[in-house]
Formats: C-alpha cells, sequence, structure tokens
C-alpha cells in the first residue's frame, strides 16, 4: 500500500486521467474531490464490498478468479443503493480552477 500526505488543495495523480484531490478535512473527515472519466467506476468501498458477496453469492461459490471484469452491480443490491442521494459538485463549485 501506498501511502502519501497530502493537504487541502493538493491532490494526487493516478495513471493520465484520474485525479485525488483533497477539499477539506474536519477532524477525521477528509472530503475528497476525484476527477475521472465518466467510464470509470468509483464506488464506496463499503458498497462495493457488497456488490462484490452479492456477486459470489449469485455465482454460486464460483471462484473470484472466475470474473474477469470489475464486478456488476445484481438487481437486489441496487434496489438498496436507489435510496442513497448522489451528489454531484462541479470544480467551480468547490473553489477549484482549471490551469489551462
Amino acid at each position: 500500500m501506498l501511502v502519501l500526505s497530502r493537504r487541502v488543495n493538493e491532490s494526487i495523480q493516478i495513471g493520465s486521467d484520474i485525479e485525488i484531490m483533497v477539499i477539506d478535512v474536519r477532524g477525521d473527515i477528509v472530503r475528497l474531490g476525484i476527477t475521472a472519466p465518466q467510464s470509470t467506476q468509483i464506488w464506496r468501498k463499503e458498497l462495493w464490498d457488497v456488490i462484490v458477496q452479492e456477486n459470489r453469492n449469485a455465482a454460486g461459490g464460483a471462484k473470484v478468479s472466475d470474473f474477469k471484469d470489475a464486478p456488476q452491480l445484481p438487481l437486489s443490491t441496487f434496489s438498496k443503493l436507489s435510496k442513497i442521494p448522489t451528489v454531484h459538485v462541479n470544480s467551480e463549485e468547490l473553489g477549484v480552477r482549471s490551469e489551462e
């Protein structure tokens, strides 16, 4: 595991198309901003674990190595997640300026 220290408004770059910026730190809560292509799936870890477990259950004991792609969201999990609010914030609302 790579461990990095970043301050507010500092970021890390993953590959050429994913940037993760520290937006705010309040106590033990860190707000991150992620810039990535629309096709990139981004999940909170606790939800990702639910998706993986649902897929394992649906596969009836198939090995994890049998799945070559990222886990797909099962319908039973989707019904649980549909109640989670999604917040869309653009970089201008956060006061982040794009340098072009």
